[in-house]
Order: structure tokens, then C-alpha cells, then sequence
């Protein structure tokens, strides 16, 4: 009996002792599941913080770029290409991090170089004004994108013979409308008939600015690539949607309508001869179609008791850098699509119609002697001798000599950690205060450069 009470006493307690060890083994799941936990948290919050801490260094590089953009004592080759401004500027040492910010874009188009600025929107022909020509002249856009691409943003629907229109449209898997109007952001083009994201962005599909391998090794890995050692272009690289003149003076008064009979001749800063010249073509209803129509002008007319009595306008080629200034013969403030003939590189400005592959070569070797005063009026295009005015006239519609868009891609980084985020914005300068008009993170792209130390430079040293 004694034996048996005491067998039972023996299998409680085990029962208990396995309770026990059951309890404890379960505290410790809990307690490293905690554990886990915590150390999740901090590692996600750190992780989280670094990408915050990246984002917020590209954004104070975009309110740097935004700074010097608006800047009215810059020049404009001082954009472009600028590392002492836009490469590696620290903004802050927490101890575990540097963080810094550059200012990247795309250099030699053919070497996939990578220069440190920002890009003159009006540096590119506008897409939305283009035309088909203009357009097969992108490596690997053909007839058909081409004409596709016009039936995609023209109001009409008739189909041009080699394009699509919404009845193409209707007969895909997942059908959508077009706009049959001009597009509002370059990425809608992917919406095209037969466009694709090669097109748009040519064989630099991660938008690095640079030739990578897999872009120069045919088929093998994408993008599709020719193999010529060089990369090849699309066409966010010769087209803009942003590029907007603003018709004001270099003080950013709105300039005087040249043919409107209301303005006070007496108060502008003219000689009389040109006043009385300017006054006569009003009252003769002749219109002036471009301020270079006053270059050793004269007119004549007949005035009161049938007397023909001739005047002299008085100006010579040497006064349109002032008259162009002041004076202006198209009443819109807001003047869409004009390039850039101080920036604009060969193979852009030899797409404009009336200049060919020769002009345009001589444009880009005349302009990098002519003074950043002089360049602010396209009248140094006729100072300089490379064409005479009738050809002046010609040009003049679809040229300015100023800028107010940049294309900014912004990188912010933190060494030794590595963490980046990257943005592109569109910065408007038109009116009185800086625009962001166009935002967007390209973070997943990827690195676009090797982040190396350099000299560093603190921002704050820059103001």
C-alpha cells in the first residue's frame, strides 16, 4: 500500500516537472519571439530612418538645384556641368552616416558619360510640336511609331497608313481610350501602339547615363542593344514636354508689342528717327513680323495734302541686342516649344527646319566664343555673320536664347551605409517664384553611379 501511494506521489510529480519544463519552454518561445521582435523593430526603424535620412538629403540637393537654377547672376554653361556646385555636397554627419547629395545627368551621349548638373529643358525639340520627320530621326522609332504616335495625340480619327486609332485600340486584351490630344507626361507615350520602354528611353533603360554591360551585349540580357560600344538614345533624350519662353526683358518685364498703336513711343528709350518710323508703319497697317524687320528700314507714306514723305528707321545690326530686348512682335507671354540656340546641342538644332548638319555645326562652334551678355539675344546670331536675315527671319519662330525649365536628377546618399534615394523634378521659373512642376521618385532604378568619397565640400560653404 505504502509502495503504491508512493509509485502515484512519484508519477505527480513527474507530471508536474513536465508542466514545469512545458511552462518554461513556452516563456522562452515568448521571450525570444520578444527578443525577435525587438530587435525587427530596431532593425526595420534603423533601416527606415537610413531611407528617410537618404530621401531628405535628394530633397535638400532639389532645394539646392532650385537655388542656383533661379539664381539671376548664373549662366547657363554654369548648369549644365558643374561638380563644384552639384557632386557629392555633405549635408550631415549623424555620427554613423555622412549624408550627401549630387546632381546627375547624362554627358557624351555616345560614351555614357555622367556629368554632375542639370539639364535646360529648351535645350530639346518639343515633342508636342514635332512632327513625323523629326521624329523617325530617334534611333529605333520607325514610320509606323512615328504615325502611331501622331494618331495617339492629333484630335482627329482618321488612321494615317501605317498608325493606329481607337479602333486599334478596342481589339486589345484589356482595351483603353486614347486622348487624341497632346500628352501630359513623356511615360504616356507607353500607352502608344507598338511603343516601348525602349523606345522612350533608348538602350539606358535604368536611366544611369551610362553604358552598362548588359547595354552593349545584343540580345543576350535586356535591353535590346545594337553592340556598337555606344548608347544609343530615345526619346526622352531629344523631346521635352516642359519647355515654355516667357516673352519678358532680361529684368523680367513683359516686353513692349512692337505693332500696338497704344504705347507711348516718347517714353521708351529710342531715338525719334525710330519712333517716327515705328509710328509710321502703324499708321500704314504694316505689320512688323520680326524686330529684325527694322535693320536700315524705310517706308513711305502719304500724308495730308497728298504729300509722300519717306522715313528711315535708323537701325542697324548692331541695335537689335537692345531693340530684341525691349521690343517683341508676338502679343503671348507665354511663348510654348522654343529651343534653346544657346544650348541646344548639333544633332537637335539640325532638326529645326532651316538648318542643316553644317549650320548647326557652325552655330556650336560661334556660340562658345560669343560673351554670356551677348548670348542673352539671338541677334548674335547675325552679329556673328553666320547668316544673313532673311534666314534670321526664318529661324526666329522657333528659337529663344533663354531658359526657364530644368530637368533636375537628384541622388542623396549616406557613406559608409550606401542607403540612396533618387528624384527628377522639373523646376519652372517662370513668374515670380521658383515651380516644382514635375516630381517623381526613381529610387528603383537602382544605383546610377559609383559612390566613392571625394573632397567634401559642406553646402553651407557654397552660400
Amino acid at each position: 500500500m505504502i509502495k503504491t501511494c508512493f509509485n502515484r506521489s512519484i508519477f505527480k510529480s513527474g507530471i508536474a516537472l513536465v508542466g514545469v519544463l512545458i511552462i518554461i519552454g513556452l516563456l522562452s518561445m515568448i521571450s525570444l519571439s520578444l527578443m525577435y521582435r525587438i530587435q525587427a523593430g530596431a532593425t526595420s526603424s534603423a533601416t527606415t530612418l537610413a531611407s528617410e535620412q537618404a530621401w531628405a538629403a535628394a530633397l535638400s540637393g532639389l532645394d539646392r538645384s532650385i537655388d542656383i537654377i533661379s539664381d539671376p547672376n548664373r549662366s547657363l554653361q554654369g548648369l549644365g556641368n558643374n561638380p563644384t556646385d552639384f557632386e557629392q555636397q555633405l549635408i550631415y554627419d549623424d555620427g554613423l552616416d555622412k549624408w550627401y547629395f549630387s546632381v546627375f545627368r547624362q554627358g557624351n551621349l555616345e560614351t555614357g558619360e555622367v556629368i554632375f548638373g542639370v539639364t535646360d529643358e529648351a535645350s530639346k525639340l518639343p515633342l508636342n510640336l514635332t512632327n513625323i520627320i523629326q521624329l523617325i530621326n530617334v534611333p529605333g522609332i520607325t514610320l509606323p511609331l512615328a504615325e502611331s504616335l501622331a494618331d495617339f495625340t492629333d484630335s482627329d480619327s482618321i488612321t494615317r497608313d501605317n498608325g493606329a486609332e481607337q479602333d486599334i485600340y478596342d481589339l486589345l486584351p484589356t482595351p483603353y481610350n486614347i486622348p487624341n490630344q497632346p500628352v501630359s507626361f513623356l511615360d504616356e507615350l507607353l500607352l502608344v501602339n507598338g511603343i516601348k520602354a525602349h523606345h522612350l528611353y533608348g538602350e539606358d533603360l535604368n536611366r544611369n547615363y551610362k553604358l552598362d554591360s548588359n547595354e552593349n551585349d545584343g540580345d543576350l540580357f535586356l535591353p535590346i542593344d545594337n553592340q556598337d560600344g555606344s548608347l544609343a538614345g530615345g526619346i526622352n533624350r531629344y523631346f521635352t514636354l516642359n519647355s515654355r519662353d516667357w516673352n519678358v526683358n532680361r529684368l523680367n518685364q513683359l516686353r513692349i508689342n512692337i505693332n500696338n498703336s497704344d504705347i507711348d513711343l516718347s517714353s521708351i528709350s529710342i531715338s525719334e528717327q525710330t519712333a517716327l518710323f515705328i509710328e509710321a508703319k502703324q499708321k500704314s497697317k504694316e505689320k512688323i513680323t520680326s524686330i529684325s524687320d527694322l535693320v536700315n528700314a524705310t517706308i513711305t507714306i502719304t500724308e495730308a495734302g497728298n504729300i509722300k514723305r519717306d522715313y528711315e528707321s535708323g537701325i542697324t545690326e548692331e541695335d537689335l541686342f537692345n531693340l530684341m530686348d525691349l521690343f517683341t512682335t508676338d502679343s503671348r507671354e507665354i511663348r510654348p516649344g522654343l529651343v534653346n540656340i544657346n544650348t541646344a546641342p548639333a544633332n537637335i538644332l539640325a532638326q529645326i527646319s532651316g538648318i542643316d548638319e553644317n549650320l548647326a555645326t557652325t552655330i556650336i562652334s560661334t556660340r562658345n566664343s560669343i560673351n554670356i551678355e551677348k548670348q542673352s539675344s539671338l541677334a548674335w546670331l547675325l552679329d556673328s555673320d553666320i547668316m544673313d536675315i532673311e534666314q534670321f527671319k526664318e529661324l526666329e519662330p522657333f528659337l529663344t536664347a533663354r531658359s526657364f525649365q530644368f530637368h533636375v536628377q537628384v541622388i542623396g546618399y549616406g557613406l559608409p551605409s550606401r542607403r540612396f534615394r533618387i528624384i527628377e523634378a522639373v523646376i519652372d521659373l517662370i513668374g515670380t517664384t521658383p515651380k516644382i512642376i514635375y516630381l517623381r521618385d526613381l529610387t528603383k532604378l537602382g544605383v546610377p553611379y559609383q559612390l566613392s568619397p571625394l573632397l567634401e565640400t559642406d553646402i553651407t560653404n557654397n552660400e
